[in-house]
């Protein structure tokens, strides 16, 4: 690759915009009277996780939120941000190394790891203060949703790349007589990549791939000063992923021993404990984390070890296995509407039937004017709500059915 690629690409990276389209959303709180008042839930502080019955507690943002719809589809910038980390990555930790290290003596070869392995390490702290960074701009209203998630996803593809590269120094190592890395320490590296791999990028980094833009997806990116979280559904199921940067410390020391952080995490968590089968890993000096199946789907856990308290949260929750709260009717235009609602600020289900006849009515669900969905055969469809107070509305050509949904 000669000089001018990088350049290029750098080029056809501010050429290129993002296709998603963005549905704004006001900050969490507030409440509103009227007949809607059952759907009115004051948003509030959260300091740990939001206690719920017959279901996972779930992480929460605290402050003011931002939140929006972002409609996810297949773009160039996506592609050419991932090429172009992984050029970088691979210049700089990889052909280097290979270049030099057969002909290199086991002290040149040593050294020759030792310098790409503190390469690596910054680069790991880089993804993490790229995220905050774009995080708490985008909570500040001076990055767009779309720039966020460009950014979440650029982490995601060189955290995998950062992560090849950590392997691939191991099996150097392992060839000089008398040196190792520390095992240790490269599973800790290998835990902070995996903090930018998660199932829900994993899905958007498939779509991104796909041939054509007919494809896309419905994303919920919320964002407060304290963390963020992304939430979208695949069919029936609800994927979740949770970030509180105030729950970090890791210049702070392990508060715990032996088998205390796994009561802490079964202590945030009692539902999990009783209803799943923990599988707990403690060999992370700065956080611990656990894996929890159980019978509504899957969490992942990070808890920090200096504050005790979670630092990161994945979910994957079957919507129709979740305590729901029917709502509703609303009426109009000969259409009613009710509602099934998850609980703190999961899922809902929608559903459009005939007044007359309560035959199941296909029609466009919107929030806030944006279609998210239509209703299938039976007349339902499951949507996930945005934070805040904001319009949801059934049309048909016949009419149009509404409510206001405050999460």
């Amino acid at each position: 690759m000669d000089n001018a690629t990088p350049a290029l690409l750098a080029f056809l990276l501010v050429l290129s915009v993002p296709a998603m389209t963005v549905l704004g959303a006001e900050t969490a709180g507030g409440t509103e009277d009227g007949s809607n008042a059952a759907l009115q839930q004051q948003a509030s502080p959260q300091v740990r996780q939001t206690d719920v019955a017959n279901t996972t507690n779930r992480l929460q943002l605290t402050g003011d939120v931002r939140s929006e719809y972002i409609d996810y589809r297949p773009n160039l910038g996506m592609a050419l941000a991932s090429a172009d980390d992984e050029f970088r990555i691979d210049h700089e930790q990889y052909t280097l190394v290979e270049e030099e290290f057969d002909s290199a003596t086991a002290s040149e070869r040593a050294a020759m790891i030792q310098r790409a392995y503190e390469r690596l390490e910054q680069r790991a702290d880089e993804l993490e203060e790229r995220e905050r960074d774009a995080v708490r701009a985008h909570a500040n209203g001076n990055r767009s949703t779309a720039q966020l998630l460009q950014t979440l996803m650029r982490n995601h593809n060189e955290a995998a790349v950062l992560s090849e590269r950590l392997d691939e120094l191991d099996a150097h190592a392992d060839r000089i007589p008398d040196y190792s890395l520390s095992s240790r320490q490269t599973h800790v590296d290998k835990n902070v990549f995996d903090f930018h791999r998660t199932s829900l990028r994993a899905s958007l980094d498939r779509l991104s791939e796909t041939p054509t833009g007919l494809s896309h997806q419905n994303v919920v990116v919320s964002t407060s000063e304290s963390g963020y979280s992304l939430s979208m559904m695949e069919g029936s199921n609800y994927v979740v992923e949770t970030t509180r940067f105030d729950n970090r410390n890791e210049s702070a020391p392990d508060q715990f021993e032996d088998l205390e952080a796994f009561e802490r995490t079964m202590e945030l968590y009692p539902w999990a404990d009783e209803n799943g089968s923990p599988h707990f890993q403690d060999n992370s000096p700065d956080h611990y984390w656990t894996e929890i199946g159980h019978s509504q789907g899957r969490l992942e856990i990070y808890l920090d070890s200096g504050t005790g308290d979670v630092h990161r949260e994945a979910q994957e929750l079957i919507a129709p296995s979740l305590p729901s709260e029917s709502l509703g009717p609303w009426q109009g235009d000969g259409l009613n509407m009710t509602m099934n609602r998850t609980p703190t600020n999961g899922p809902i289900k929608v559903t459009i039937t005939d007044q007359q006849t309560g035959e199941p009515v296909n029609a466009a669900i919107t929030f806030d004017g944006t279609e998210v969905g239509r209703t299938g055969d039976d007349g339902s469809l499951w949507v996930t709500p945005l934070i805040g107070t904001h319009q949801l509305e059934a049309e048909t050509s016949d009419g149009v059915v509404n409510t206001t949904v405050t999460r």
